[in-house]
């Protein structure tokens, strides 16, 4: 369920709050009138005309003329003529105020007829009147002769009841909208600065904002600007020192290990070369973490299938006991291949050194992609799955050759897949073992509709298996 932004929840406090009071306001007005009058929720003018009409129905003359004295007034007037007043079809006929003195009077033959004196059917028109116009009201009275009253000023409060405070509230809805807008415009800034540092994380390249808006907000925008620049200053030069160092590093380890070649055959000679080896592959992973954290990936459509088949088949001609069911269809993800290539040669190899063997899957669901690799070694305890996925981080205490390593590996994963846009877990394996699953955004042409990759795999299938051409420095956990 998406959650509601801050300006709008401020909105909806302020609507309700005015609603609320709105309510209280002709609830009180009501009950002050029934206190008064005991004339229940009844409209006030249909109520006070229909009481006139059964003062007059019995009164005697002179009776009826002090009736009148007593109700004509200042926006009131009240006259008994004896016969019917014209009524122009032209003027707006009030309904509910009709309906409201019938039902008053209990019903009968009696003739009434309410109108807006002068209004015609326009709705600005009759807005208009409804705040300063003339209504009139017609009623057939027992004794004979017909009431006529005509009121004006307030129509809305004698009419319909409609209080004075109801037009304080609508003024307040006014002013709130206006308040809301301006209150919107001075946090419009904080929406653009959660964006800014949002790309700033998933790409680590500064994106500085106009510092805009009050004080406070400029001063805030300022830091946080001059914060992306020192971070990525710090990063660039961390990238560039590793860089560096491993550049060196790679000159002597290899004038060492053509030196180590001059050593006669023996085990002295397999322990330096393993040394080496160890150095080198320590080299490689420390700069591709560093270049894993910093550069962001040039996407394309890759197909995780035909990717994982591969992966999957190298490590099978190196007799290493990988097993990969690929679907039927492509499952299309944007992205780089060599990195994503990375991750999943991580996953596997750790699932071989620490499982004994590798179960790969690939399915497509909805609009991700899933890559899932289990293992049969002994899985991974609760509290250290947060943890296996930070730098030189291992589960196995010992830096045998067997096991041994830089502890880069699922790091190295697990920033390759959060710049894909990715999720990468790790789970018991039901029967026992580790299951790490890596999620994918697929790829999306701007159609809408999923990229059509050309399956390249003969007949569909799965290929045989191809030649290696390269190896890869295996990443422990």
């Amino acid at each position: 369920m998406p959650r509601i932004r801050f300006i709008w929840r401020l909105a909806l406090i302020l609507v309700a709050a005015l609603v609320v009071i709105q309510l209280v306001a002709v609830a009180a007005y009501y009950v002050q009138r029934d206190r008064a009058t005991r004339a229940g929720l009844h409209l006030p003018l249909p109520d006070q005309i229909a009481a006139l009409v059964q003062l007059l129905d019995h009164a005697s003359p002179e009776q009826a003329a002090l009736v009148l004295r007593a109700v004509n007034g200042a926006g009131l007037r009240a006259e008994v003529r004896p016969d019917r007043p014209t009524i122009s079809d032209a003027d707006w006929r009030l309904d509910r105020v009709e309906a409201a003195l019938a039902s008053y009077l209990g019903g009968g033959d009696r003739f009434i007829s309410a109108r807006l004196i002068g209004v015609g059917g326009g709705q600005a028109q009759q807005a208009r009147a409804l705040l300063n116009g003339r209504a009139r009201v017609v009623v057939s009275l027992a004794s004979g002769g017909y009431l006529v009253v005509e009121t004006a000023g307030e129509l809305l409060a004698r009419l319909f009841g409609l209080p004075a405070g109801f037009w304080a509230g609508i003024i307040g809805f006014i002013v709130m909208a206006l308040a809301i807008l301006a209150i919107a415009r001075e946090t419009r800034p904080l929406s653009r600065l959660a964006g800014s540092v949002e790309r700033f994380g998933a790409a680590l390249e500064p994106t500085p904002m106009a510092e805009k808006g009050a004080p406070e907000m400029r001063a805030l925008i300022g830091a946080i600007n001059r914060m992306q620049s020192r971070i990525a200053t710090l990063v660039k030069s961390r990238t560039f020192v590793l860089g560096a160092i491993s550049h060196d590093l790679r000159t002597y380890l290899t004038r060492l290990r053509l030196r180590v070649e001059t050593l006669p055959p023996g085990d002295v000679r397999e322990r330096v070369v393993r040394d080496v080896e160890d150095m080198q592959a320590l080299v490689e992973e420390a700069l591709a973490f560093a270049h894993a954290t910093f550069v962001e990936p040039k996407k394309q459509p890759v197909d995780l299938v035909q990717l994982v088949t591969r992966e999957c088949e190298e490590r099978t001609a190196m007799g290493a006991a990988v097993s990969f069911d690929p679907p039927p269809q492509p499952v299309v993800v944007a992205g780089t291949p060599a990195a994503l290539g990375r991750v999943v040669a991580n996953l596997v190899d750790n699932a071989v050194k620490y499982g004994g063997r590798a179960d790969v899957a690939v399915a497509a669901l909805g609009d991700s992609a899933r890559i899932t690799v289990e293992d049969r070694g002994p899985g991974i305890p609760l509290g250290e799955r947060e943890l296996i996925f930070e730098p030189f981080r291992r589960l196995e205490d010992s830096r045998n050759r067997e096991k041994g390593g830089a502890g880069l590996g699922l790091a190295i994963a697990h920033q390759i897949v959060e710049l894909h846009g990715g999720t990468i877990a790790v789970t018991d394996r039901p029967g026992g073992g580790a299951r790490f699953t890596v999620g994918l955004p697929r790829f999306v042409e701007t159609g809408g509709a999923d990229q059509a990759v050309p399956n390249t795999r003969a007949g569909g299938g799965r290929q045989g298996p191809r030649p290696i051409t390269r190896q890869r420095a295996q990443s422990p956990r």
